[in-house]
């Protein structure tokens, strides 16, 4: 199964060599609650707390083709988006994933924890990876 997963990894790698270029930003927030991750090239960047201390480390090639992999299988331009009225009272946190990938830009707005299932996957390993950031 490694070895699968490894093989699929390095085909996708090869075919979206230019995906070193993307950009990934994801904020959500409350009155009471904000995250903000931004992933631009290989640096991870996490702020969770308004105006709070920026942490920031390095990807791992393995978190990075992760990543990439996750873009490349999820068809972006057929995620349907929509919030639920829990944002308007702070019961849910309000989330938006933004991407620019090869000169294409997209913006997703729901709830933080309440991704589309297309973006399910990629909006937990971008939280998953913010956690790890010392």
């Amino acid at each position: 199964m490694k070895s699968i997963l490894g093989s699929l990894l390095l085909l996708l790698s090869v075919l979206n060599c230019g995906q070193e270029n993307m950009e990934l930003l994801y904020v959500a927030q409350t009155r009471g609650f904000f995250l903000k991750i931004v992933v631009k090239s290989k640096v991870l960047t996490v702020i969770s707390e308004r105006d709070g201390e920026v942490k920031e480390r390095e990807l791992s090639e393995l978190d990075f083709e992760e990543l990439k992999t996750l873009l490349a299988i999820t068809d972006l331009d057929d995620v349907k988006t929509s919030t639920s009225s829990k944002s308007t009272y702070d019961a849910a946190a309000m989330a938006s994933l933004n991407l620019s990938i090869k000169g294409k830009s997209y913006q997703f707005d729901f709830d933080h924890g309440n991704p589309p299932k297309k973006l399910e996957a990629l909006v937990n390993k971008i939280i998953t990876l913010s956690e790890i950031v010392e």
